[in-house]
């Protein structure tokens, strides 16, 4: 590498990151001063790997996620230099993306792939209104947007409830905002949304409160009440539509607010009870071909030892698994979403992705397939769908497979067909 030539310095080292496969693209990290590798793991998502990580890991990971998104990778375009700023241009199959990096005396010391959320084609600004409003959760508000069709209503609701973790109401991830673009392409349609941050958001939650209805189910029902008192909306064609942790909580929520008309699960699962031997998720989570090496294998059997003991319930109230406490579990495995789905007056939309490789990842498409099964087998109601999403991922973004979650990375939107297919869905069970 030139001590003297920051271009060529940067060159060589996108050469390397751009390489065919993700094991290759390690390579790069030889070029990095401390610095450098310090950068690199500050630009890593949190939140979308196991255990620790090294700047080869990282690199690895953020190989995965370009292809993921844009295909293989086939070289580097241009590049411009600023001083010892370079900004090198990675292309792939599918598009390209800028790479910023700086160079100090020959080696890399920032790294940074820039990348920022647009509005999906799908979404018509002018075919409805967005307003701020407040959720009255209790003992909290919480900040939520309402996006109402233009016309004359009364238009059907959703209510949209975020997956795990701390989200706004966006339901940002990297740069993805996975309840903005169904708000967006719902409303679009004709279909009025609220939209609100999750109470862990901004607010803390007592540990001995740290519950399935504390964190997710109370303040969904108080989004509904917020929703039905609109009057632009039809407080007999309320709908609550969850996203993963939040499609689990779904029918739990229409149970509890005994108004709702319909009930979408966005790859939300149908059971809650841990299989300690059913590793198939774990195990490309943490490599996407599935070929772990030894300390992987060691964090995989440390998971599946963990899934053993929340089955047997062999924890305390306040033992932390899983980054949660076991009061936390204690009320999701005591839960049957399937069961309840059943149960409630309300029909259920389940939609469920499958963003995997059947040759690299043949254990992973037959699970996906045992999932979708798992819902096909369910009474959901005379209105009641099961939808298949081949070659979505669980952000329901089409890409390239094997993929990981690092994807979200790189801005895209839900796809137009998932949006359409609920909003298809909702307008039918509300005319009936």
């Amino acid at each position: 590498m030139s001590d003297s030539d920051p271009g060529a310095a940067a060159t060589e080292f996108a050469d390397r990151f751009a390489a065919e496969d993700a094991a290759a693209a390690t390579e790069a990290a030889a070029l990095l001063s401390e610095t450098g590798r310090e950068a690199v793991l500050d630009a890593f998502p949190e939140g979308v790997q196991f255990g620790e990580l090294d700047a080869e890991d990282a690199l690895e990971e953020f190989w995965y996620g370009l292809y993921g998104q844009y295909g293989g990778a086939e070289g580097v375009g241009d590049v411009t230099v600023d001083g010892d700023e370079v900004s090198v241009e990675l292309v792939f199959a599918d598009g390209s993306q800028r790479l910023d990096l700086r160079v100090a005396d020959g080696e890399v010391s920032a790294f940074a792939l820039p990348s920022e959320y647009e509005p999906p084609a799908y979404a018509e600004a002018d075919a409805f209104t967005e307003r701020d409003v407040t959720v009255d959760a209790g003992d909290v508000a919480l900040d939520g947007t309402l996006a109402v069709p233009d016309g004359e209503g009364s238009f059907p609701g959703v209510v949209l409830v975020h997956g795990s973790g701390i989200h706004d109401s966006d339901g940002t991830a990297g740069e993805s905002k996975i309840l903005q673009d169904f708000a967006w392409g719902l409303a679009t349609e004709g279909v009025a949304v609220l939209r609100y941050e999750k109470r862990l958001h901004d607010h803390d939650v007592d540990p001995e409160d740290y519950t399935l209805d504390t964190v997710v189910v109370d303040d969904a029902v108080a989004a509904l009440d917020e929703l039905a008192d609109t009057d632009a909306v039809d407080e007999g064609a309320l709908f609550v539509a969850g996203h993963s942790q939040g499609g689990l909580a779904a029918p739990r929520i229409a149970d509890r607010h005994g108004n709702v008309a319909g009930v979408v699960s966005l790859d939300g699962p149908s059971e809650t009870e841990p299989d300690p031997d059913d590793a198939r998720h774990l195990r490309y989570f943490l490599e996407p071909d599935g070929d772990l090496d030894e300390d992987q294998e060691a964090l995989l059997a440390q998971q599946q030892e963990t899934a053993r003991r929340l089955v047997d319930r062999d924890y305390e109230p306040d033992e932390v698994l899983r980054d949660k406490p076991g009061r936390w579990w204690d009320s999701v495995l005591g839960y049957n979403p399937g069961g309840l789905a059943e149960s409630i007056d309300a029909p259920v939309f389940a939609l469920k992705t499958g963003r995997a490789d059947p040759e690299v990842q043949p254990e992973l498409v037959e699970m996906h397939r045992e999932m979708l099964d798992d819902w096909r087998d369910l009474d959901l109601g005379e209105a009641g769908r099961v939808e298949f999403y081949d070659g979505l991922g669980h952000y329901f973004q089409t890409g390239h497979e094997p993929s990981t979650m690092t994807h979200l990375q790189f801005a895209d939107n839900v796809a137009e067909h998932a949006v359409l297919d609920v909003a298809d869905w909702v307008r039918g069970v509300a005319d009936t």
